[in-house]
């Protein structure tokens, strides 16, 4: 059976005719000209206070470093922990030690004596193992006599810590080593027998007052803080600086800041330069 052809209808309207046209195409410039961040050059102000965010880093730097070095620089550790006893309440600190001879055996049967200014002096004696403690005296400077069974004295002006923190009482640990027998024949003859040795006279003039050295351990910890403070402020300002960001620069101003511990006119940098970065916000 043969299948039947029939012809294809289509619509007169359903003819594909041709394309429609095509509008001509028009570019135009804007003019607009798209600036990356890094090509943007900081203000003048910005500049300043990343200036001024180095001075504090240097000043950092500097005051950590003399924390550091506690026997001579604007801060030495007698002198931080002697401002620290000012103002202190009275009794409030409490002296442990040892008393050794040169040899460094422990040294029995020893009194001590801490002459205070406005009430009666105390007294102690050292034990078997040349261990003493000395409660009820007064943070800061104290004039402290050792004297032997045979009647020899020794005398020393010693600095002790004030309480840290919310603790009541401040804790000095010192180690004494007694003079030989040929310095004590070379001082200062006592009229009740026996010699005297006193070097708090020049342990007063030439700042050389035994101290706790668990107390400069806390100062040299401050110093190191301070030290990574001014290296982390420097490195964000270049950071800064070369990103051209004014929110690295506010936050080396910062840091800045709280890293020139006694340093008050750079602190004022520090803050000077936070401000001025403050105003840059809306720029941003």
């Amino acid at each position: 059976m043969r299948e039947r052809k029939y012809p294809l209808i289509v619509a007169e309207e359903q003819v594909l005719q041709g394309l429609p046209p095509e509008d001509p195409v028009v570019f135009k410039n804007s003019e607009a000209i798209l600036t990356l961040p890094s090509q943007t050059p900081l203000p003048s102000r910005a500049m300043f206070a990343a200036l001024l965010a180095v001075l504090a880093a240097t000043a950092g730097l500097y005051v950590g470093a003399d924390y550091l070095d506690g026997d001579s620089g604007m801060y030495t550790h007698r002198q931080l922990i002697f401002t620290q006893s000012v103002g202190a309440p009275n009794e409030s600190a409490i002296l442990t030690g040892v008393l050794l001879d040169g040899e460094g055996q422990p040294l029995a049967n020893y009194t001590l004596e801490g002459h205070l200014a406005y009430r009666r002096n105390v007294y102690a004696n050292t034990s078997e193992n040349g261990s003493f403690r000395i409660e009820g005296l007064d943070p800061g400077q104290l004039t402290l006599d050792i004297a032997s069974p045979e009647g020899d004295r020794f005398t020393n002006l010693v600095l002790l810590n004030s309480p840290a923190g919310f603790e009541p009482y401040g804790f000095t640990h010192l180690v004494f080593e007694w003079p030989s027998e040929s310095d004590f024949e070379n001082g200062q003859q006592l009229s009740v027998g026996g010699h005297w040795i006193d070097l708090s006279i020049s342990q007063r003039e030439n700042s050389t007052q035994p101290y706790d050295q668990t107390a400069a351990a806390m100062y040299d910890m401050f110093g190191t803080g301070f030290i990574g403070l001014g290296i982390i402020t420097l490195a964000i300002t270049v950071i800064g600086l070369k990103n051209k960001n004014t929110g690295l620069i506010r936050t080396a101003t910062v840091t800045g800041f709280f890293c020139m511990g006694h340093f008050y006119v750079s602190c004022g940098f520090g803050l000077i330069a936070f401000l001025l970065t403050i105003s840059l916000i809306r720029q941003d």
